[in-house]
């Protein structure tokens, strides 16, 4: 058993620094599309001599657009900058979130060469990026000499529309929005809340995922936007009238499941390449390994090392966060003993040991020690795990509990979103109770599988507006900062 070893007694003061791109205010997003769009041309030559007529002025990503230009610089050579922007999650210490940031980014789409008069024609397609206003740009010797505007369409799709229950139904976005209200979107299943719907790191680009849940017979689905957090209704009493809402729906074929088991999906990628922990430090000639990266709450690991001194004594320490925000205790990080071995006469050893009843999350630094000196190090990172339903079925009315190990502590990873049949009805954290979730529940519905599905959401942060927290985030598997948080997914039967 993991023993408490010793605790360092202080509490994290965190600083923040307030990132103005990743903290939008609501009052910033009335600066106009030429303020932000043309950054990166502020600060390059501009003359504006030249003329630019486009066929379209709006249109969807991959549209062909035909472009003229006239009164540019005479037999001089040109290109046709599109100017996008590149989203990313703004962390701070491993910890805070601060919000979604966005820099701008131009990319050549055309090239030509003016004619003696100055005139120039050609085409373009519209490449993939984030949607809304976009200026496009012509250069003439370095300087911008022309310039447009043009608007991409947020465009939805739903795959399968049919299936039985259970059933994932992706729903792919193209061309979100970067600026405040059109970025962030809502799914309703039927008129309940389901989840949200970002594309900060991914290029505006939206995969959502949920499961189909209900009975026999067509559902519906609406794709709604919703800086505030939930999907705005009136939309068309609303000054931002550009955005539209989208409807689908989906035909649930059985009422036999896919699948009756409850399960962890495999661990995603985090967005923008998830967190970057500090590389662990080993003396000259030390090698510290783990057999694997991660893995759940008792599951085996095995650590190997080599170039310790021979035939010594090794002790390893096992370093978490433990205690709550919530309460004027705080928090702090402590160190746990995890075992002991001893090296051979060559200076290695083999370690096996279960994973730790602790935090999941962020990775836990292990320590490889001869006394009191370090000599390697080693990261070893829990995932969620379901340990059990109980009771797994019984009549309307019955309680049960869903417990699940390895829950995060950071602002990012510390709140789990729980949806019951699609439909949100709160959140849950494990940091006070070290990891462990137990969720209490009472089975409502009628006689069938009830679908418990909990999903990553962000805990809370720096960012107003648009308000991401304590949101089931439906597009987590490729743009959830921080950790890479898979979803869980718990089934109770109610019987006749």
């Amino acid at each position: 058993m993991m023993k408490k070893r010793r605790l360092r007694a202080f509490f994290i003061s965190l600083s923040i620094i307030f990132v103005l791109a990743g903290c939008t205010q609501s009052g910033e997003e009335s600066k106009n599309k030429d303020e932000q769009a043309s950054a990166s041309a502020e600060e390059k030559n501009v003359n504006l001599i030249g003329k630019v007529t486009l066929s379209k002025s709006s249109g969807r990503i991959g549209d062909e657009v035909a472009i003229t230009a006239e009164s540019l610089k005479p037999e001089k050579p040109l290109k046709v900058v599109w100017v996008d922007m590149e989203g990313s999650y703004q962390i701070e210490d491993n910890y805070s979130f601060i919000g979604a940031a966005y820099e701008p980014a131009e990319k050549v789409v055309a090239e030509g060469k003016a004619d003696a008069d100055g005139k120039w024609a050609g085409t373009f397609s519209i490449p993939d990026g984030f949607g809304d206003d976009h200026d496009i740009l012509v250069y003439q010797d370095d300087e911008v000499v022309a310039k447009a505007n043009f608007f991409v369409e947020t465009v939805f799709t739903i795959s399968p529309t049919s299936g039985p229950p259970g059933t994932e139904v992706t729903i792919k976005g193209e061309g979100l929005s970067w600026k405040m209200y059109g970025s962030l979107w809502h799914v309703n299943w039927d008129n309940k809340y389901t989840g949200m719907i970002t594309a900060v790191t991914t290029n505006g680009k939206a995969v959502a995922v949920f499961r189909a849940a209900g009975k026999k017979g067509l559902h519906s689905i609406t794709v709604e936007s919703g800086a505030s957090g939930f999907p705005y209704l009136s939309r068309d009493s609303s000054a931002i009238n550009y955005i539209h809402t989208h409807y689908f729906t989906f035909e649930i074929t059985s009422d036999e499941p896919v699948t009756t088991a409850s399960y962890v999906e495999k661990a995603p990628e985090a967005a923008d390449g998830g967190i970057q922990m500090p590389e662990p430090k080993n003396k000259d000639g030390v090698k510290v390994a783990l057999d694997r990266p991660e893995g759940t709450v008792g599951e085996k690991v095995v650590l190997t090392a080599s170039g310790l001194p021979k035939n010594e004594k090794v002790s390893f320490d096992w370093h978490t966060m433990v205690g709550t925000r919530v309460t004027k205790e705080g928090y702090g990080p402590e160190i746990f003993d995890l075992g002991e071995a001893e090296t051979d006469d060559k200076g290695n050893l083999t370690y096996e040991f279960a994973i730790p009843d602790d935090l999941g999350g962020l990775p836990h630094l292990i320590d490889v020690k001869v006394g009191d000196e370090v000599y390697g190090q080693a990261y070893l990172r829990i995932l969620p795990s379901i340990v059990s339903v109980s009771p797994s079925s019984g009549p309307v009315g019955t309680e049960f509990e869903v417990t699940i190990k390895g829950s995060g502590w950071t602002e990012f990873d510390n709140a789990l979103a729980v949806l019951y049949n699609n439909s949100y009805i709160g959140y849950v954290c494990g940091f006070n109770s070290q990891g462990t979730v137990k969720l209490k529940l009472v089975a409502t519905g009628e006689p069938g599988y009830q679908f418990i599905d909990i999903y990553p959401s962000i805990y809370k942060g720096q960012q107003v507006q648009p308000t991401y927290y304590l949101r089931p985030m439906l597009t987590y598997r490729n743009d959830h900062p921080g950790t890479g948080i898979p979803a869980i997914r718990a089934m109770f039967e109610i019987t006749e």
